[in-house]
């Protein structure tokens, strides 16, 4: 199953990038999108597991709201994004056999100057019929500039 490219989940390494497939499903806020595991990855698999780290389909959820974001609502590939908010849940392992899938719905978009700002997606995690968990994210999209006076005042504010 092929990744999709990089440059729409702000990853270089071929192997940091989880997420294939990503389409939209049923109504314009709706998405899906298959997890392209590496068993072999150094971080989420540096000892032996029998089961998909958590921490890797948060990365998954994490992605596929970055691409969302660029593919499907015109987000320049230069913006940063800030997270401001993540809510996850799980209720069951997500083996290392069979695909995970992520269905997505954008439920809280913000707008200035007609461009998307900042969006609220609700997920949830299915494997082979069976419903993994929930994750909720919420993000800033700016672009370099803004970012650059957020990160200033932010660092002000630090000393």
């Amino acid at each position: 199953m092929d990744r999709i490219d990089g440059k729409y989940v702000h990853k270089l390494e071929e192997r940091n990038i989880l997420v294939a497939s990503l389409e939209r499903a049923d109504g314009p806020d709706s998405f899906s999108a298959t997890m392209v595991p590496d068993y072999a990855h150094p971080f989420f698999f540096e000892h032996p597991l029998d089961h998909v780290p958590s921490m890797m389909l948060v990365e998954v959820g994490r992605q596929m709201g970055i691409a969302i974001s660029h593919l499907f609502y015109d987000v320049p590939l230069g913006y940063m994004f800030a997270t401001r908010a993540y809510d996850i849940r799980f209720t069951d392992f997500a083996e290392t056999r069979g695909l995970v899938r992520m269905d997505a719905h954008a439920v809280d978009k913000r707008f200035r100057n007609g461009r998307v700002k900042s969006l609220h997606l609700e997920a949830h995690f299915h494997q082979e019929g069976r419903t993994l968990g929930h994750m909720g994210g919420e993000w800033l999209m700016l672009p370099v500039e803004a970012w650059k006076r957020l990160r200033t005042r932010q660092q002000r504010r630090a000393v």
